[in-house]
């Protein structure tokens, strides 16, 4: 090392008061060796201040140019890393992934991708992998072909078996459109054991060629149940997205199951319903000015008037730099939306006053109106807790009965939504909270309270065949404290034994749990009562989550899947199951 150009060219810099210095052309901390990403005033301070500020912020210029003199002593040629050190070769094969990543034109996000692919290789070959090893292993289109079918056939073997040990399955069926505008089929299956134990797994993924009518339905799904050798015998309920080719009653899905004296519950995604009890509040005449707005400032082939916009915001330190567009089909995109907009009112307005179009001329009195200001307030926040219960419900691991209680739990808010507009009291409402802050008494939301009226109404209207479980639902958590006389004649006898049971007073476990707790002997009824209320589905989420990963699997460049590769893609990405990679390997060696 040069110590002359090194104490001179430290010694002219800034860098001296964080004890950084020049080390084969690399910055680095003296003190801990740390070297910054980007050498910059404040990314050397933050460091000095977070790991040595405690340590030396009171030394003067000339004792921190004394440490650094005994400093040199230890940063010896010897002590510098080598280029062969093992931080040096990451950074190395850092920079070579990233350059194929760029090459090939892969996103970004692709290098943990690679990372784990590299890790999963090591693994297989004991922690050590040479440059012969790795390129010795098989990685061909076809060979990745028939891993994938060894691992699916796999994962199908174990659904068999699962399958003929259960006491209890249900289905949840979805239908939707790909790219190439090809109806898909997605069925999922909720097996479960005599333990009270479950899974989820994807049951088949079928593309329906021609139309999708209730018996193309009902075949595909009898085709897959065959795949598994089994049949409707141990299925309780069938839950869908709630579309005539699903529950019509006589050429539907469900009428298909009756004319073959198959009784099976048929049950409307329970998600599905609430998206449509709140679509009251999306018909509001905020929501429709608001889609307006965006649409003629973002929409279409507005790309100029759109990045005027953008710079707008950014000239007028807003807090936000854009505004989404709002997608009907999209349960979540309205709140967002709208929050969005309300949270930069003031700003559009003044955007489109000095744009001067006439297309703008309408909305410029209506944001200036109280009236309209205060309707946007509270679709704003309505539309929020719309948003929230629905995030609720698509939470992974829920059973019909919690569900449920998301629900019921929303009917009570409404009623305090209601009181609280009454009052001016913005506990569940802070967009009226500020514009109330700003307008005061001018802002009559009492007006609005014939939204919450409509959401109530449609909220007593649907959920109708969750209404018709309700006593088994509430039997199913609280067995017992649920009133006998309204239960099944044939549950009466055992409940009656159930709840002057002094042993089982004491148990802490409810659900589940609690009938999984019962004797096989003394309770038979009850713990297969408990067995069927838990193999119940209460929404197609999972269904709407395969399609999700279909749009990945089957794009653009990928849209000639065969029927027989598509469904194998989809169950390995939508699996739950543990995958034993080197038990799939040592069977197919």
């Amino acid at each position: 090392m040069d110590h002359k150009r090194y104490v001179q060219e430290f010694d002219q810099s800034w860098e001296v008061n964080y004890f950084f210095g020049y080390i084969s052309d690399r910055t680095v901390c003296l003190l801990c060796g740390f070297e910054p990403s980007v050498v910059k005033k404040f990314a050397i301070e933050r460091h000095f201040r977070n790991r040595h500020a405690i340590d030396y912020s009171n030394y003067s210029h000339s004792e921190k140019l004394s440490v650094i003199e005994g400093l040199k002593l230890v940063y010896q040629e010897d002590a510098i890393p080598s280029s062969n050190s093992s931080s040096q070769k990451s950074r190395l094969a850092s920079y070579a992934i990233s350059l194929l990543i760029a090459q090939n034109s892969k996103p970004f996000t692709e290098g943990t991708f690679v990372k784990n692919c590299i890790i999963e290789a090591v693994k297989a070959f004991g922690n050590s992998l040479s440059l012969n090893e790795a390129l010795s292993i098989p990685l061909s289109a076809k060979t990745i072909t028939s891993r994938i079918t060894d691992i699916s056939n796999s994962l199908t073997e174990k659904l068999k078996n699962l399958l003929k040990s259960c006491t209890y399955f249900s289905l949840c069926l979805d239908e939707s459109t790909d790219i190439r505008h090809m109806s898909q089929l997605s069925i999922f299956i909720r097996i479960v054991q005599d333990d009270f134990s479950y899974v989820e797994e994807l049951l088949d993924f079928v593309s329906l060629h021609d139309t999708t009518t209730g018996l193309d339905i009902f075949l595909a799904v009898d085709d897959s149940l065959k795949k598994f050798d089994i049949d409707f015998s141990k299925c309780f309920s069938v839950t869908t997205d709630g579309a005539k080719a699903m529950t019509g009653s006589k050429i539907g899905f469900a009428g298909q199951l009756k004319q073959r004296n198959i009784n099976i519950p048929i049950i409307h995604c329970i998600i599905h319903q609430e998206a449509l009890s709140g679509k009251v509040i999306k018909l509001s005449t905020a929501m429709e000015t608001v889609t307006k707005i965006i649409n003629i400032i973002k929409g279409g082939q507005n790309f100029l008037s759109h990045r005027k916009f953008q710079s707008f915001l950014h000239e007028h330190n807003a807090i936000h730099t854009d505004v989404p567009l709002h997608c009907p089909v999209r349960w979540l995109s309205a709140a967002k939306c709208l929050e969005i907009f309300f949270s930069i009112r003031k700003e559009i307005l003044l955007f489109i006053q000095e744009k001067n179009n006439q297309k703008f001329q309408e909305y410029i009195s209506l944001l200036e109106n109280i009236t309209f200001l205060s309707e946007l307030a509270f679709i704003t926040d309505m539309t929020n807790q719309l948003r929230l219960l629905n995030l609720k419900l698509q939470k992974p691991t829920q059973n019909i009965s919690q569900l449920v209680s998301h629900v019921d739990s929303f009917r009570s808010k409404l009623q305090l939504f209601k009181s609280d507009l009454n009052n001016n009291i913005f506990h569940y409402f802070p967009s009226c909270q500020i514009l109330f802050e700003e307008h005061g008494s001018s802002c009559n939301f009492k007006e609005n309270i014939h939204f919450v009226d409509s959401v109530i109404e449609e909220f007593d209207t649907r959920f109708t065949c969750f209404e018709k479980l309700r006593t088994e639902l509430i039997l199913f958590e609280n067995p017992l404290t649920a009133p006998i006389a309204e239960q099944q004649i044939n549950l009466r006898d055992e409940l009656c034994d159930l709840q002057n049971d002094i042993s089982l007073k004491t148990v802490q476990e409810t659900g589940a749990e609690f009938y999984n707790v019962l004797s096989k002997s003394t309770y038979p009824k009850l713990r297969d009562f408990g067995l069927r209320i838990y193999s119940m589905f209460g929404s197609t989420y999972l269904c709407e989550t395969s399609f999700s990963k279909m749009k990945f699997i089957k794009n653009e460049k990928r849209s000639c899947l065969s029927n027989n590769s598509l469904p194998r893609l989809m169950r390995l990405a939508t699996c739950n199951m543990q995958i034993d990679v080197p038990a799939v390997a040592c069977k197919k060696a």
